[in-house]
């Protein structure tokens, strides 16, 4: 069956759409996507996103103690929406409000991985074998290490969840390439485990 892109809450599309006209005139965004932002300006309420979905972070610590396939400690971070026009394309990230049942603005981007997470979901959606399963589609981050992957997980339980990294990937890991989330942690455990070791308070200690 296709890919499961579950709707953004409603809520969400109304922060990003109220924060439009504010973002429109931030001199970086006119710079990156001068048609979107005179676009954003004229008519925002107009806009709607080619593309929405959830977007997960992994802490190095749960990361440096994944085993198996399931990435139950990952945290639902927010919503990404995604906003193109022509070439130019921006990504607004909003996040769940004080109150829990609403979503405020978080961020404007223009990150140059975006074109890559939309470009490989929609790829990963033409793909017979992934069709085969009921997969639902997110994006992992794992900040820092600056990793951005497109997530396949079957909420059945069925197949086994699938971590498909995007470029620039790190060099553990292969933009494109589909690992089984046990795969995944071992190829980033070792940087994790570094910058760990770093950040250990107890680092140079009698």
């Amino acid at each position: 069956m296709p890919l499961i892109i579950p709707p953004a809450p409603q809520q969400s599309i109304d922060a990003m759409r109220t924060a439009m006209p504010l973002l429109a005139h931030r001199p970086a965004l006119s710079r990156v996507a001068p048609q979107l932002s005179a676009a954003l300006a004229a008519s925002p309420a107009s806009l709607s996103p080619t593309l929405s979905h959830k977007v997960y972070t992994l802490g190095l610590s749960d990361l440096a103690a994944q085993t198996g396939n399931n990435l139950g400690t990952a945290t639902l971070a927010g919503w990404r929406h995604t906003i193109a026009s022509d070439e130019e394309l921006v990504t607004v990230d909003t996040v769940a409000d004080e109150t829990g049942s609403g979503y405020k603005f978080a961020a404007l981007s223009a990150n140059p991985s975006a074109p890559g997470v939309q470009s490989e979901i929609a790829a990963l959606g033409q793909d017979a074998d992934i069709a085969a399963a009921s997969y639902e589609v997110s994006l992992l981050q794992i900040p820092a290490l600056g990793v951005r992957a497109v997530w396949l997980h079957d909420p059945s339980g069925k197949a086994a969840d699938l971590l498909v990294p995007v470029a620039p990937a790190r060099s553990e890991l292969t933009a494109g390439r589909r690992y089984r989330v046990s795969d995944f942690a071992n190829a980033l455990k070792g940087a994790a485990g570094r910058i760990l070791a770093d950040d250990d308070p107890r680092k140079g200690s009698a």
